[in-house]
């Protein structure tokens, strides 16, 4: 509109020129003339030096009812618009600040959450092929998520407690690289209150690609809150040169999540949890890695071990801090924890009620199991309790399958017992913590769970640790629980103050012997480790 303004203007002026020299008025024509040269240069001049404004606020107003505050919402009202704010923020607005809430159960299945479920659309699923708007939206990558790999929604979305069903996606096997996946691709804003429904699959055979699955974003950086999941999603892929990450909520985070609850059951061979695949801290990002108050129902589970974590909140967690966060669902892989797989953060006040396992196969001495971390790197474990029963190959803890790091005041209830059937070189089998490695602390903790394993060719086992490094602390701890294992060579040993300060035992134990194997036994640990 400024353009056309500028060019009419400037008609008018060499009209008005030019009907001042046919009227013989030779001179005012030249000075009216020579203005006008001077107003166009001038114009160009300001118009070369004024910054362009950034697309930070709206699309046209026309493109939602309501003006976007949050006494009057943008409504999102049917999937078309869905559809409009995926576009309008993929192109570059972020509706910074502005508000949008969904006012209807949306169905990507059902005609009637559609203005036109027949109408032709552009190919949104990007299968090459364009067709109407509801097909389009239910096959191949379906619905194209609200922010890309550029371009982040930075408004804030009340999902007003209702459900977006039926979100339906199946990577194709010839997919492109960096897919995002889920309702929000990329959310530097606030979601609140988004329940959604999916199934989610990836090809076996995809390469060369990554994929980055959450249902509610796939990115966030902002605050996902008070937001519930459920349905399916397998991703089990064959080759190593792609990189999958899946989770319920939200595949990478960066930001917070608060009172979230994922009841997705996943099956998958990558990077996987039940609220975050990866939780890590930005630079210099205040209240960065947050995740509160998060509760995962799903089962997470592989069908076969893979080099990945499996954890019902958080499979990776980069410097983030977990707090208060309940893991309901059973948990299957071959370096799994009930609340995050590796942790490089904090973990207070969380607990575990379900089964944690690892896989029956063939071992290679890698696989870890712990009731709330499978490993604890130079980070804390606080107030944090197990009563699942947890179930591993080489490294099984109630709380811990391995530690580097600090454990105090936490408490394991479960049953610690080595899978049937698999034989590895060395196992470390703990109520607490299977193997407390290098300059690692445990203190302060209880267990009453049985601890116990078959004969296999090394087991150390105790109530509190199984492998104790000579370089790290087990303190102020107690066992309550029985402790029985076999081997052809045993080596029992009752020390609760030498290796270890001021432990206690109110339980005894129990040794058989067996045609192989040695065990190493104790009441507070299995085997003092010398390094």
């Amino acid at each position: 509109m400024g353009i056309l303004m500028d060019i009419i203007l400037i008609a008018i002026l060499i009209i008005s020129a030019f009907l001042g020299y046919k009227k013989g008025l030779v001179k005012l024509g030249a000075k009216l003339f020579a203005g006008i040269i001077a107003i166009i240069v001038t114009v160009s001049i300001v118009k070369k030096h004024v910054p362009k404004t950034n697309r930070i606020a709206t699309g046209k107003a026309s493109d939602f009812n309501g003006s976007g505050t949050s006494d009057d919402p943008y409504k999102i009202e049917n999937i078309e618009d869905l559809l409009k704010l995926s576009e309008n923020v993929n192109s570059g607005i972020t509706y910074s600040n502005q508000y949008f809430e969904l006012t209807n159960k949306l169905d990507f299945q059902s005609d009637e959450s559609y203005k036109n479920p027949k109408a032709k659309y552009d190919d949104v699923n990007k299968d090459g092929k364009v067709e109407d708007i509801k097909t389009e939206l239910t096959t191949a990558n379906g619905f194209l998520p609200i922010g890309d790999s550029e371009h982040a929604f930075e408004g804030i979305f009340n999902g007003n407690d209702k459900t977006i069903r039926n979100y339906s996606v199946n990577i194709a096997q010839e997919a492109e690289n960096n897919v995002l996946v889920g309702i929000f691709g990329n959310n530097k804003g606030r979601i609140i209150n988004l329940k959604v429904t999916a199934t989610i699959s990836v090809d076996e055979n995809i390469e060369n690609t990554k994929v980055l699955i959450g249902t509610i974003s796939a990115k966030n950086s902002g605050i996902i809150q008070t937001c519930k999941t459920e349905g399916t999603i397998t991703a089990s892929i064959n080759a190593e040169s792609s990189n999958i990450e899946v989770a319920g909520i939200c595949a990478e985070n960066s930001g917070k999540i608060i009172d979230t609850a994922n009841s997705i059951a996943i099956i998958s061979n990558q990077l996987k949890a039940g609220i975050v695949a990866l939780n890590y801290v930005e630079n210099n990002t205040e209240n960065s890695g947050e995740i509160t108050n998060c509760t995962n129902e799903g089962k997470i589970e592989e069908q076969t071990g893979a080099k990945y974590y499996t954890a019902g909140i958080v499979a990776d967690n980069q410097n983030g801090n977990l707090t208060s966060c309940t893991n309901n669902g059973k948990i299957d892989g071959k370096i799994v924890g009930g609340i995050v797989g590796k942790s490089t953060g904090y973990i207070v006040a969380c607990q575990n009620t379900a089964e944690i396992s690892n896989l029956k196969e063939n071992s290679n001495d890698e696989e870890f199991a712990g009731g709330i971390v499978a490993i604890l790197e130079t980070a804390t474990i606080e107030n944090s309790k197990n009563t699942g029963n947890v179930i591993g190959s080489t490294n099984i803890g109630g709380i811990a399958g391995e530690s580097k790091g600090t454990i105090t005041q936490c408490r394991n209830d479960g049953q610690v017992s080595k899978v049937v059937g698999v034989i590895c070189k060395t196992v470390n089998l703990g109520g607490l913590v299977g193997k407390n490695g290098e300059a690692a602390r445990l203190s302060n903790s209880k267990n009453y769970g049985n601890v116990n394993s078959e004969t296999d060719t090394l087991v150390n086992l105790g109530g509190i640790c199984g492998n104790l490094y000579n370089n790290s602390i087990v303190e102020l701890c107690e066992n309550n629980g029985a402790i029985s294992g076999s081997g052809k060579e045993i080596i029992p040993n009752e020390d609760t103050n030498t290796n270890c300060a001021s432990c206690t035992s109110n339980n005894g134990g129990s040794a058989s012997t067996d045609d192989f194997g040695q065990l190493n036994i104790g009441i507070i640990y299995g085997k003092y480790q010398e390094i």
